[in-house]
């Protein structure tokens, strides 16, 4: 179904500028449903796994099995079910209520905050939701610019051990120059952590050369290709190409990927029917201008996994196989505009006519003091040519002899 297009506008509110040559800053994004972009309206409904059910479930897995039985028979009363149907806008920004959500947060059963569950419930127009953000700017030192420090007032996240718990990148909006880099890092509040990109062909954008820097079976590695990346296996690991967010989404089963499970484990895809992962329509890339850091054309995009697991003790998940089960996935594309283009094509331009003014500076600088060299010994060569010889004549006499 979809895609359902929202124009995104963002803010930095409450910004502080630190003397330690950072900015502290809350994030704060609106966005505008595009009907006219979108194939379908915000009213279509929408049938898949009810994510309340599941997230008790997954919470309780390694309760008691008299713990999850007691579950299981409130939701049979309550009539909660596993596959529910609810409209675009219900599972996106609006919400939905749900009985056994209620009951979860009063006997703190999970820890999710809303009262109303939707996938971005009270995060449109919120500049709370993203976290504060403190950022380099690069004042003493341009390649920190754009760099994350800190994220809610820590260099690190207690979700995620050892390095892979470390705030690190850029925030995604700026980048410092990136001349040789073979890969980038950029920092995700919505993971809430780093994800890297690596080099890959050059491209062009509004005329503007710049590098392209792509996912590929690093990016989402459990540790298997990249041992730094072992830290992300923990508790729950994971075959590679997903990554364990559950933590982070204050214990809900929710794992990211890409589309369709591109570049992910082949057992992911075994129960699922309909996925077709494609490089070109499912791969992350970014492209920058590699002399000033200016993004060319960005295409972010994840998907959003729900794992389902049988449970013996739960009637509704008895009979299930544990599967990740797609919910959603979404891109956020951002491209330079041909006014903007002109703007980084004149600061390029600058950049090279003050190179070739600075140098050209240099050359008349190196002729001034060569011609000036050249006249010096010049002169001393003439003065030494007409001084006058004193020579003794055959009486005697002295007389001056000149050339």
């Amino acid at each position: 179904m979809g895609p359902y297009v929202f124009r995104e506008i963002d803010y930095k509110e409450n910004q502080q500028w630190n003397d330690n040559n950072t900015v502290t800053f809350q994030r704060k994004r609106i966005w505008h449903f595009d009907r006219p972009m979108s194939v379908g309206d915000l009213s279509d409904k929408v049938t898949n796994l009810n994510p309340v059910a599941v997230s008790v479930a997954y919470t309780l897995k390694y309760r008691p099995k008299i713990v999850r039985d007691i579950a299981d028979r409130v939701m049979k009363v309550i009539g909660e079910k596993l596959i529910i149907t609810k409209t675009i806008n219900e599972l996106l920004f609006e919400g939905f209520n749900d009985t056994m959500l209620d009951i979860a947060r009063k006997m703190k059963l999970t820890k999710i905050p809303m009262t109303r569950f939707a996938w971005f419930f009270e995060r449109n127009g919120s500049a709370s939701y993203d976290g504060t953000f403190n950022m380099f700017t690069g004042t003493d030192n341009i390649l920190n610019l754009g760099e994350v420090k800190k994220w809610n007032y820590d260099s690190t996240v207690s979700y995620y051990p050892g390095e892979c718990g470390i705030v690190k990148g850029t925030n995604g909006d700026l980048w410092p120059p990136l001349p040789d880099n073979e890969t980038v890092s950029f920092f995700v509040s919505d993971i809430c952590t780093s994800m890297t990109a690596v080099k890959g062909n050059t491209t062009v954008h509004e005329g503007i050369s710049g590098i392209k820097y792509v996912s590929d079976y690093r990016t989402l590695d459990n540790g298997e290709n990249v041992p730094s990346r072992k830290c992300y296996c923990q508790d729950e690991c994971i075959p590679s190409g997903a990554l364990n967010i559950s933590l982070c989404k204050w214990g809900a089963p929710a794992f990211i990927s890409f589309p369709h499970f591109y570049l992910a484990d082949k057992s992911y895809t075994e129960n699922i029917d309909g996925m077709h992962p494609d490089k070109e329509k499912h791969e992350l890339s970014i492209s920058l201008e590699p002399r000033t850091g200016v993004p060319l054309r960005v295409a972010a995009q994840l998907q959003l996994n729900l794992l389902v697991e049988p449970d013996s003790a739960m009637s509704m998940f008895k009979n299930v196989k544990r599967t990740f089960i797609p919910m959603l996935w979404f891109t956020q594309e951002a491209y330079l505009t041909a006014d903007y283009a002109s703007k980084i094509k004149l600061i390029i331009i600058l950049e090279s006519l003050g190179s070739v003014t600075c140098y050209g500076i240099g050359a008349i600088g190196i002729l001034i003091i060569a011609i000036s060299l050249f006249i010096f010994i010049r002169d001393n060569f003439k003065g030494e040519e007409t001084q006058g010889l004193l020579t003794r004549t055959d009486n005697g006499e002295m007389t001056s002899v000149n050339d």
